[in-house]
């Protein structure tokens, strides 16, 4: 490596291009945590420069020695490239950013904001000299070549938009804010990071070059809302920050068109060349040149702790796509055929996110939240591995893997893609298919460890073949048997690598060998498939939705509305479109509307039976307080209306008339006439059908 001092303008003035490798993550810089502090930081080696300049002005008049120490310099930090690539005719020198590619995109950001922010001046001069850090002048056949830092594709658009607008209005106008819904579903979406940062850059460069502190306090008009909670604030320790670079924030986040503040004052050309001289002097880089025998990913990877936190997928797929570079492989094709959709694919409407896409979506998994992508790697790692990987060790179990053979790069990431596909379906379940009424009962089960198998599944034997679905159908019924029967889910880690095994040393997995390896689980209660009998008992004693709660009793009942559906239509039903409501038949407020008992037992028995499945159902529209807490005469018209299979029950002769009773007899009557349709909906073992 050759290690350089020099500055990101020194490097910006070559004609050349910083090429971040398209397999890198996108700009993650943020406005507080990043971008605010390396303001900050050159505002005040400007600040001292200044003063350097005034005692040095003075000194000089008065013929005597100055003093005064120069200013210290402001480490900006590493990049590290490869070696100068001469291109063809009509292609720029370029270098690969192996990493740094965040500092370089921002300095970039500083000086694109810093080109417009002089736009209006009238020497020339300095509108060509900043001009000149943005934009390669040769002629070249791509548009792109001009630009000297071409990012990944995730930022390629923003960046290009950003140098082709050449205004704060322009930028505004490709990307105004946007708010979506109303009332307490009311979000905003946010701009994309890099036209944050070119935002900020150019409101405080705004006003350091009209001699205004970017830290300057504006109070608040003294009466008015704001002062009075900004009182009520400090008594309590606290304040709100007024400066005018926190004010910029806010508008540049809330406002289509934000405007500087002061921005009526003129320009000083003094700061235009302080500012300069800061940026090129006193704002400092170490470029580490990469030798032709120097490992890039070696050095990627020690580097995993500087910055902002590399993810599990920015190792992966850099790994990956340095593999690739390594066998001359071209990563480019690669990327647009296999890796692109992780980065660009864009959220399904109505997702409750601070991204915009789809993989960036961060979901709760057990304690833990993940973006869809980290979490489908540690699905895939588990899956390849066949073990009990830990979210913090993906990468380093995923490179174990790749390591122990030899493996082809476009198969493994065509693999990959494929079970992304699949993930997907359960991330967003169609409740149609049954492969999406298993995934939305995998979520509602909170039971993401057997997450796994199902990928191999789909990966041996397709996700439309009957016995991917024969498979989901054994696997549904062991979860939801043991959640009924109240089994813990923690040797689940044990019980899921281990089923993956002993499915891998087939030569073609099945439902018959889940099925026999799930019923030959030793370990008692922590592992077993409850029985028929087992199942039953607890079943008809469960105090239902207290013991699953709302949403497992909930899907519960809609999957006995399934299997009612069925036995009478004989075919594969759907359950309607509209929300379902779980309603108590007993109410729990039963006692003004309902008969009185007479001693303590009974009323213990009805309140422990007034939460089992028996007594529970489904209605198309809630019922209100007063009608759910009627009496049964009153209640069961209204239940029959919802039109559910689930409710045709309460059509019987007996239940119908003035003088029908609800009571507990009746509630374990119904229990046991709801096993039998659960025993056909997940059976110990397998169906004739699913056998065949």
């Amino acid at each position: 490596m050759q290690p350089t001092k020099t500055s990101p303008l020194s490097m910006f003035s070559q004609p050349m291009q910083y090429l971040v490798p398209i397999f890198q993550r996108g700009y993650v810089w943020t406005i507080e945590r990043q971008i605010q502090l390396l303001w900050a930081d050159i505002v005040e080696r400007a600040k001292e420069l200044e003063r350097y300049q005034i005692v040095q002005r003075a000194a000089q008049e008065q013929g005597s020695p100055h003093l005064a120490r120069p200013p210290r310099r402001h480490f900006l930090g590493t990049v590290i490239i490869t070696e100068h690539r001469a291109g063809m005719p009509g292609e720029p020198i370029t270098a690969e950013v192996i990493d740094g590619q965040q500092r370089m995109t921002t300095t970039q950001l500083l000086a694109l904001a810093f080109r417009d922010a002089v736009a209006g001046v009238e020497d020339e001069f300095y509108r060509k000299c900043v001009d000149g850090y943005t934009w390669n002048a040769a002629v070249y056949r791509e548009k792109h070549a001009h630009f000297k830092v071409w990012p990944t594709n995730a930022g390629r658009q923003e960046m290009t938009d950003l140098v082709e607008s050449r205004s704060l209005d322009e930028v505004c106008k490709r990307y105004p804010v946007v708010t979506i819904g109303s009332g307490k579903s009311k979000k905003r979406i946010a701009r994309p990071l890099l036209v944050e940062a070119y935002l900020y850059f150019y409101g405080v460069i705004g006003l350091f070059l009209r001699g205004v502190d970017f830290d300057e306090v504006v109070p608040p008009a003294p009466g008015s809302l704001e002062a009075l909670v900004d009182d009520a604030l400090a008594e309590s320790g606290h304040q709100i920050d007024r400066t005018l670079a926190a004010q910029w924030t806010h508008s540049i986040r809330h406002e289509t068109l934000p405007r500087l503040p002061q921005h009526d004052l003129p320009i000083q050309q003094s700061k235009i060349d302080l500012l300069l001289a800061t940026l090129n002097e006193y704002i400092q880089l170490i470029e580490l040149r990469l030798g032709a025998d120097d490992d890039a990913q070696v050095i990627f990877e020690s580097l995993n702790d500087r910055g902002e936190r590399l993810t599990p997928a920015d190792l992966v797929r850099n790994f990956v796509f340095l593999e690739a570079t390594r066998i001359n492989a071209s990563a480019g094709k690669l990327y647009e055929t296999h890796w692109r959709d992780f980065d660009e694919s864009p959220a399904e409407k109505g997702a409750v996110s601070k991204s915009k896409l789809f993989w960036k979506v961060e979901e709760r998994q057990g304690r833990l939240t993940n973006t869809r992508l980290d979490t489908l790697l540690y699905h895939y790692v588990s899956m390849r591995t066949m073990n009990d990987v830990k979210l913090d060790h993906v990468f380093e179990e995923f490179k174990q893997w790749w390591l122990t053979g030899k493996k082809d790069v476009d198969q493994e990431l065509a693999r990959l893609k494929r079970a992304a596909t699949l993930f997907r379906a359960m991330v967003l379940p169609d409740r149609s298919t049954r492969l999406g009424r298993f995934a939305h009962n995998l979520r509602v089960l909170d039971s993401s460890t057997v997450t796994p198998v199902v990928l191999f599944l789909g990966e041996r034997l397709g996700t439309d073949s009957a016995d991917f679905l024969d498979c989901l159908s054994v696997l549904e019924s062991y979860l939801v048997r043991r959640a009924v029967c109240t089994r813990t889910t923690k040797a689940y880690n044990r019980v899921f690598p281990g089923l993956l095994k002993r499915l891998s040393e087939a030569q073609t997995p099945t439902a018959e060998l889940v099925a026999d390896h799930l019923k030959s689980l030793a370990g008692g209660e922590t592992q077993d498939w409850p029985d028929d009998a087992t199942f039953r008992k607890a079943w008809l004693e469960l105090n239902t939705y207290k013991a699953l709660r709302s949403a497992k009793t909930k899907m519960l009942l809609e999957a006995l509305e399934l299997g009612c559906r069925n036995e009478v239509h004989h075919e594969s039903a759907q359950l309607p479109s509209i929300a379902l409501h779980v309603e108590h038949v007993l109410p729990v407020a039963w006692e003004e509307h309902w008969p009185a008992l007479d001693d303590e037992t009974a009323v213990m028995v009805r309140n422990h039976l007034l939460h089992n499945i028996g007594n529970l159902t489904l209605l198309t529209a809630k019922l209100n307080p007063s009608l759910s807490n009627s009496a049964f005469a009153i209640k069961r018209p209204e239940i029959t209306k919802s039109l559910l299979a689930l409710n045709a029950y309460f059509q019987d002769a007996a239940l119908v008339g003035p003088d029908a009773t609800w009571d507990e007899k009746c509630i374990q009557a119904r229990s046991q006439k709801l096993f039998a349709v659960a025993v056909k909906i997940w059976p110990f073992g397998l169906t004739d059908s699913t056998a065949s």
